[in-house]
């Protein structure tokens, strides 16, 4: 939540005027960070539109501690969601890679900061070690539904699994 938070306030940023008419590097940046944000939101529409799990997807869940269940829908979400912005956000690190080596202003200096900290923090490794963390057979057993291969809301999956 923090997250999708973040990129929504770094986006009305970089949707300043002034910003964008700063100069080449920070353009480029900043269109990079822009598209990023929003594949982020293109990706976060198809997790809020998708439909609730059918009963047999709520039936497997079942068969798992609570807590099991709660860290594999928390980092299955983020793991589809990785996996749908991949295309933007290995074209963000590229152009993070090329520019950061540049003389940059400030401000640029600061957008790119912003975003590898929102983007490429620690925390998504931390989910893909939590996820590993829980047991290769339900890991291997949910994913095999289909349902987890696509970004989902995975609070109302919880709701749904908790009735």
């Amino acid at each position: 939540m923090r997250r999708v938070m973040l990129l929504c306030v770094f986006a009305l940023v970089l949707s300043n005027p002034v910003a964008a008419a700063s100069g080449d590097h920070h353009q480029y940046i900043t269109d990079k960070i822009a598209h990023y944000s929003s594949a982020f939101e293109r990706c976060k529409n198809v997790a809020d539109e998708r439909t609730q799990p059918e009963d047999g997807v709520l039936s497997k869940l079942r068969e798992y501690p609570k807590a099991q269940v709660e860290r594999f829908l928390m980092t299955r979400y983020d793991l589809a969601m990785q996996e749908c912005t991949k295309p933007e956000s290995l074209e963000l690190a590229y152009a993070i890679l090329v520019t950061e080596t540049l003389e940059l202003e400030q401000q640029t200096k600061d957008a790119i900061s912003a975003i590898k900290e929102l983007a490429f923090s620690g925390d998504n490794r931390k989910l893909e070690v939590m996820y590993l963390s829980l047991p290769g057979e339900m890991r291997q057993s949910l994913e095999e539904l289909g349902y987890f291969q696509k970004p989902f809301d995975d609070r109302l999956v919880l709701e749904m699994v908790s009735k």
